[in-house]
């Protein structure tokens, strides 16, 4: 499961729906979504990741669910990714197998040495900047923060959380594998150009 350029999360409160959203990141290259919704039930979640499936299984991209263990056990997600309150880590990966990719959000040195061995693939780190997609999230330790835990991880680390145009360089340059967007692209205009751009910045010289 290829995790950069960009790592594109669903947003349940943007103005578009959420197939319409999966349906602009994939047209334009994006290799992986990831299902998000704190809201919905697990029946909700269930109906919609069906429904967006068969858009990222034609185009080859993978599809991770946010959270729901049994959601993403269910329809054979190829990844599931969870958050610091969302329950053992190990367990998680007892019960998803050893095929599903597993990712985990981790903001701080103390929860990535927390990680036992060899449970997780790959982290999503931050946040970069404040925002309002995830206002519980942890204070922004900064580009010298996400570095250090970067170098640490034994895994490749995506950076969530505010990123924007302009800071794949900068991301780029610390270590991260891709960058993980929620609002820079499903609240845009035109969202497939918006990921294009964001694909395009993280390829450039």
């Amino acid at each position: 499961m290829r995790l950069g350029p960009v790592y594109f999360v669903t947003d349940p409160g943007a103005p578009a729906p959420v197939p319409d959203q999966v349906r602009a990141a994939v047209a334009a290259g994006v290799p992986i979504v990831q299902l998000r919704d704190k809201e919905a039930s697990d029946a909700q979640m269930l109906a919609l990741a069906r429904e967006v499936q068969p858009v990222t299984r034609a185009a080859g991209v993978a599809l991770v669910i946010n959270d729901r263990v049994q959601v993403a056990i269910d329809i054979g997600a190829d990844g599931l990714h969870v958050g610091q309150g969302d329950g053992d880590i190990a367990a998680i990966r007892a019960r998803i197998g050893p095929d599903m990719r597993l990712g985990l959000s981790v903001e701080t040195l103390a929860q990535l040495e927390a990680i036992p061995t060899g449970c997780v693939d790959y982290l999503g780190i931050g946040p970069l900047r404040a925002t309002a997609t995830k206002p519980d999230a942890a204070p922004p330790p900064g580009l010298e923060g996400l570095a250090r835990i970067i170098a640490a991880a034994p895994v490749p680390c995506v950076v969530i959380g505010g990123v924007n145009r302009g800071d794949a360089a900068s991301l780029r340059r610390i270590g991260a594998a891709g960058i993980a967007v929620v609002s820079a692209i499903s609240r845009a205009p035109d969202m497939e150009a918006a990921a294009r751009a964001l694909i395009r910045e993280w390829n450039a010289e």
